[in-house]
């Protein structure tokens, strides 16, 4: 059975990956920068018929039904419709108006408001010694055309999002902060890997200057006065030096996850195309992509849950690494890859090994707040196709006594 198709699906420039056969394609053009999605995948409908690596890949020579317990960790893969640059200054804006307890402030409010991206449009430039004050004026109007259009396309296409529910919504109150942040759709890859790791948690707090708070600029301000006046009053003292009280400094980067399994392709012979399959799936989507000159499409990311251990709404795959373990062979095989006509390309000649040894390291988007343990700790369990005849998890009242 084939993870995934690769075809074009109406893209033009860049073959799409689609779990399963890729029927029914939404189709997109990615060139078409008004193109908000090519998968039409939001919400939970999208997130369905896993690929349980942990219970169906040849990672280890245990039978299934002893894999019932083993520790999971789940990455569903969405891919970015928006550019950053447009959520972040909304975001920023709508977080501006909730500071303030400003209520009703709409999208196009939010826009309208961010005077300094659109001041560009409005530096003033001299006029050309022969250009009369028509063509100033034409020009001034074209300016503030260019303004009000880019305005328009702002906001339509943030909203255009809203309404077609690619910004993640959070049941759980705790992430509500984190809404609005990224624009998304699901691809409709939903995976389950063992996670067999020794880390449980690690935490680095910073307490500083408070270089990266929005207050920096007052605060060097009173800093450069203080001290100023300090200096003044004590001049003739041997020497001055004020205590400063610290700053929490939020970090930029997220907590991450490292797992490493191997892929056994000396079981049975369907197992050497699905672990090619996983392993090419898996690079494919978290490289860019050149959909023209000047557009590319960008890797994906995840939303990982490792229950009772780790949550991050948002994360991508920061590092990637696939070994060859043991013997080596050339081998050819089917893979379910279309070319431009919709054919099949056939048999592709590769390096298979014994193992390969996959490595993967997820990172947060987002520093681990209370807010994402809290998640952690509330998120229902992981919903994975059960092995056969496995018996239920015990739970604290059934299991039995270690120490009496």
């Amino acid at each position: 059975m084939n993870l995934w198709t690769l075809k074009f699906a109406g893209t033009e420039a860049l073959p799409l990956l689609q779990r399963g056969s890729g029927a029914g394609d939404a189709g997109g053009n990615l060139s078409n920068l008004m193109t908000m999605g090519v998968y039409g995948n939001t919400g939970a409908e999208g997130i369905k018929d896993p690929i349980d690596v942990a219970s169906d890949f040849p990672w280890t020579n245990s039978p299934k039904t002893s894999k019932y317990d083993i520790p999971k960790i789940q990455l569903i893969e969405s891919r970015i419709v928006l550019n950053s640059t447009v959520t972040n200054m909304v975001y920023s804006a709508l977080a501006s108006a909730d500071s303030i307890k400003s209520a009703g402030v709409t999208v196009a409010d939010a826009v309208t408001d961010l005077g300094s991206f659109f001041n560009k449009f409005n530096a003033p430039k001299p006029p050309p010694a022969t250009q009369t004050d028509d063509a100033n004026t034409a020009n001034q109007n074209q300016e503030d055309g260019e303004e009000s259009s880019l305005k328009s396309k702002i906001t339509d296409l943030y909203n255009s999002a809203l309404e077609a529910g690619n910004f993640k919504v959070f049941a759980n109150p705790a992430l509500k902060p984190y809404q609005g942040l990224y624009a998304t759709e699901l691809t409709g890859f939903n995976y389950y890997f063992p996670y067999l790791e020794d880390q449980y948690a690690q935490i680095t707090t910073n307490f500083g200057e408070g270089d990266s708070n929005v207050i920096t600029p007052i605060a060097d301000l009173v800093k450069g006065v203080s001290q100023g006046l300090a200096g003044m009053a004590n001049v003739l003292r041997p020497g001055t030096y004020i205590e400063k009280a610290k700053q929490f400094t939020m970090g930029d980067v997220g907590r991450q996850l490292n797992f490493k399994i191997p892929l056994l392709n000396t079981r049975r012979a369907e197992d050497i195309s699905r672990n090619w399959q996983l392993i090419f799936g898996l690079i494919y989507q978290n490289r860019p992509g050149r959909v023209s000159k000047s557009i590319i499409d960008q890797p994906v990311i995840y939303e990982v849950n490792l229950p009772g251990v780790a949550y991050m709404p948002y994360a991508y795959i920061s590092n990637l690494q696939v070994r060859f373990l043991g013997a080596r062979r050339t081998m050819k095989f089917q893979v379910p890859v279309l070319d431009e006509n919709d054919s099949n390309v056939g048999l592709i000649e590769t390096t298979v090994p014994d193992a390969y040894e996959l490595d993967i390291t997820v990172t947060g988007m987002n520093e681990e707040t209370r807010n994402f343990l809290y998640a952690n700790v509330t998120k229902s369990k992981l919903q994975v196709n059960k092995a056969v005849n496995a018996p239920e998890i015990p739970t604290p009242a059934t299991q039995p006594r270690l120490f009496s």
